[in-house]
C-alpha cells in the first residue's frame, strides 16, 4: 500500500481503483490466488513429492519471496531446513515475477 500511493507512479490509479468500490475485489483476488498457490504448493510438495514439510516451508516461502513467511517458518520447523528450500527456489522465482511483469506490460 505504501508503494503504491508513495513510491511509484500508480499510486493514483490504484487510489482511483480503491475509491470505485474496486478494492473489495483487487484485495480478494489477490487473497485467492495466493491461497491457491500456497495450498497448492503444499499438497503438491509433501503428498506428491514427499519433500519434507520444514523444507517445503521455505519453498513457498521463496516462491513467494516473503522473508517474513521464511522467519515465520524457521520458528516453527525450529532447524535450517527452511533456508534450504527458500534458497532453492528464490532466485527462479524472482526472475520469474520480473519476465512476468514485463509480459503483462507488454500485452496491456
Amino acid at each position: 500500500m505504501f508503494l503504491a500511493g508513495v513510491g511509484t507512479r500508480s499510486g493514483y490509479s490504484f487510489a482511483h481503483t480503491l475509491q470505485q468500490g474496486g478494492a473489495a475485489a483487487l484485495i480478494g483476488s489477490g487473497a485467492v490466488i495466493t491461497a491457491v498457490v500456497a495450498f497448492g504448493t503444499l499438497l503438491v510438495g509433501h503428498r506428491l513429492l514427499r519433500i519434507p514439510m520444514g523444507t517445503l516451508t521455505g519453498m513457498l516461502a521463496g516462491i513467494q519471496t516473503q522473508p517474513a513467511v521464511l522467519a515465520f517458518s524457521l520458528e516453527q520447523a525450529r532447524s535450517d531446513a527452511p533456508n534450504t528450500g527458500y534458497a532453492s527456489v528464490y532466485p527462479v522465482a524472482t526472475l520469474v515475477k520480473i519476465v512476468a511483469a514485463q509480459l503483462l506490460v507488454r500485452l496491456l
